[in-house]
């Protein structure tokens, strides 16, 4: 009898093929992994149907859930495949530690009981160290915490500062490290997609709205949108078991240079990576920054225009050069735009995000000259918040890029959101007030096109005068700024179905990180996928340029 074990499996990191191949070895069971692009494959073989299923529910204990695993299934077949998949001879990734390690580490009968230099095939740390029992030092330093005192901590990747979450954290950036999900379910509105995504063996740091149990149990705690994550190597989850035992189940960490009053120095990283960070809605999961435990890497490349190399690193991951593909491309950094890339013409820029303003003073002229309507908006917007016009009026810009995210943040300027002249931190608070909308809807914005010398563009002035006018109505923050994001998101979905219709186009592909934003991302999959093919990076950031894998180029 022949079991076939099938999963997408989007990573390139072996985890799964060396948990498959070390559960096999266990039984002493013919096995051969067939690998086909996304699709991974595991063959088991024995005649004994008994131990097929024992097989079955040992390797489903075994292999832990991944961002990057989309669908598996388990079916009887009947002939093993000829083709066999031989595990590539690679560096050993700075991966979290596999269930395996974790069930020894924590298991006060076993040899490497708190041991974190757990040997391990499949997990295990190049970085050396003496094999035994850390248990006392992890005590010490939980008790120092509990104290509120902070520490500095290093781990097998990096050295952070870790302590209590209160007041102290307001002058820092921080992000909160959590014992268990359970404690992120408790203080945060996590969905059920993102709370299944924190507990993935990768470990990701995702951006979470914090709820009214937290804000009333840290009330020193100025932030409503925190990133949480798991502990993802054996030093920070030994220690949030010890500070568990004391009652507290969550302490910040961050990269800032603050005072530290002890240490916890057990290993030496020989490289320091970034932990990934994610964006979850029910459909997707995506990268936005960081390379722990990732097999790709980003590679900066200066003759390459950012916005067309991250478009063509999907085509090239998920091999669309065959079809006509729609590329949107929304980062908060560079240039904005839909292309349309098809092997028959190459690639065009179909429709451009792109606008320019010298200053406050420039949008404000640039409304009054397009029409009497725009010069009676400025007049009563003049008249009823007379001190800010004349404050904001004064402001000038010194962008090199213009796009969606900084037309953004003069959306937030004009409506007395934010007191930056940097648009990229007026933006920021525009988008922090989006996230913390409840609500269902938000007002209509317009997101208009124009036609300048026989090309598209995006008209910013039609939306900088309907958020005005909503303002002159009154309307509050929050669900005023979850509509330029939602509006946004309608205007970019209406955009793609004319441009298939149009140039019957195969997929779509988006890349930027404004991505990031988790009411886009999720309203985005949700709706432009009922429509459309939709494609995202899959071991690469939101903005990767270039990709490499094992020294060789592909793109």
């Amino acid at each position: 009898m022949i079991l076939e074990f099938s999963f997408n499996y989007l990573s390139s990191s072996l985890i799964y093929e060396k948990i498959m191949l070390r559960t096999a070895k266990l039984f002493s069971l013919e096995s051969k992994i067939v690998k086909n692009g996304d699709e991974l494959f595991l063959y088991v073989e024995s005649e004994d149907s008994d131990e097929l299923e024992n097989f079955a529910n040992k390797l489903s204990l075994e292999l832990p859930h991944s961002i990057f695993l989309h669908t598996m299934d388990a079916k009887i077949v009947e002939d093993m495949p000829e083709e066999i998949y031989v595990l590539p001879n690679t560096a050993k990734l700075p991966i979290p530690f596999c269930p395996q390690c974790l069930q020894e580490v924590i298991d006060e009968s076993n040899e490497n009981y708190y041991n974190i230099f757990q040997e391990c095939e499949v997990c295990g740390y190049s970085v050396e160290g003496e094999r035994k029992n850390y248990k006392e030092s992890f005590t010490n330093i939980a008790k120092s915490i509990a104290e509120g005192l902070v520490v500095e901590v290093g781990t097998f990747y990096g050295t952070y500062n870790v302590g209590k979450a209160d007041k102290k954290c307001n002058d820092i950036d921080f992000d909160i490290l959590s014992y268990d999900l359970f404690s992120i379910e408790k203080y945060t509105n996590a969905t059920s997609s993102e709370i299944i995504a924190l507990g993935a063996i990768e470990k990701p740091f995702l951006r979470l709205k914090t709820n009214l149990t937290f804000k009333k149990d840290f009330e020193d705690l100025q932030s409503e949108l925190i990133r949480f994550k798991l502990p993802d190597d054996f030093v920070l989850h030994l220690l949030m078991s010890e500070l568990h035992t004391l009652g507290i189940d969550l302490i910040f960490i961050t990269k800032d240079k603050i005072a530290s009053q002890e240490t916890l120095t057990l290993v030496k990283f020989e490289k320091e990576f970034e932990p990934i960070e994610c964006v979850v809605s029910e459909e997707q999961v995506i990268l936005l920054k960081g390379n722990k435990g990732l097999a790709y890497k980003k590679l900066s490349n200066e003759d390459l225009i950012p916005h067309i190399g991250a478009f063509f690193s999907v085509i090239k991951e998920h091999s669309l050069f065959d079809k006509t593909v729609i590329g949107v491309n929304i980062s908060k950094e560079y240039h904005n735009d839909i292309l349309v890339y098809s092997k028959k013409f190459g690639i065009i820029e179909y429709l451009s995000l792109k606008f320019e303003f010298t200053s406050m003073q420039d949008v404000f002229d640039a409304i009054i000259n397009t029409d009497q309507t725009g010069a009676k908006l400025i007049t009563n917007y003049k008249n009823k918040f007379s001190e800010h016009f004349e404050n904001i009026s004064a402001i000038k810009f010194d962008e090199q890029v213009f796009n969606i995210y900084k037309l953004w943040g003069i959306i937030a300027i004009v409506l007395d959101y934010s007191k930056h002249k940097d648009l990229s931190k007026s933006a920021q608070i525009l988008e922090n007030s989006a996230s913390s909308f409840s609500g269902l809807k938000g007002p209509l914005i317009d997101y208009k096109l124009k036609n300048v010398d026989s090309k598209v563009y995006l008209d910013p002035l039609m939306t900088i005068r309907t958020v005005m006018s909503f303002r002159l109505a009154e309307v509050d923050q929050l669900s005023l700024s979850y509509g330029v994001v939602e509006s946004f998101v309608e205007f970019i979905s209406t955009q793609l179905d004319e441009i298939k219709q149009e140039m019957k186009t195969d997929a779509v592909a988006i890349t930027g990180s404004l991505l990031g934003n988790r009411h886009l991302f999720s309203k985005l999959t949700k709706e432009v996928s009922v429509n459309h093919d939709l494609y995202f990076n899959k071991e690469l950031p939101v903005d990767g340029i270039n990709i490499q894998y094992g020294g060789n180029e592909l793109f």
